[in-house]
């Protein structure tokens, strides 16, 4: 039988960043909408719209927006799990995007 923890003491008053879970979550809206861009562009056979393209600049812009939101939840005195986490993978759809953009310009 599994014996109860006594005594369990937090004396930190620390909590997780807000501005890291927002990151994190913008990281994550931004990851969505880049699957469903590149599902709408293979179902219309590299023919999309206007519209889709626009949608990647505003996720371009989300993701960005993110990293700087993820960057500046680093510098508080909170946990910092969500702010690492929301920065590296900020980082990462960035130069996922910013690369699409550059391979797009030459191609």
């Amino acid at each position: 039988m599994k014996r109860k923890k006594r005594n369990v003491y937090k004396f930190a008053q620390k909590k997780h960043s807000r501005m890291g879970k927002v990151s994190l979550s913008l990281a994550i809206l931004s990851l969505l909408s880049g699957i469903g861009m590149i599902v709408l562009s293979i179902e219309s056979k590299g023919q999309a719209s206007v519209y889709v393209g626009s949608g990647g600049l505003l996720a371009l812009i989300l993701t960005a927006v993110s990293f700087l939101m993820g960057i500046c939840s680093l510098k508080g005195e909170d946990y910092k799990l969500f702010s690492v986490l929301g920065s590296v993978s900020s980082g990462l759809m960035l130069a996922a995007w910013v690369s699409v953009y550059v391979l797009g310009f030459y191609i």
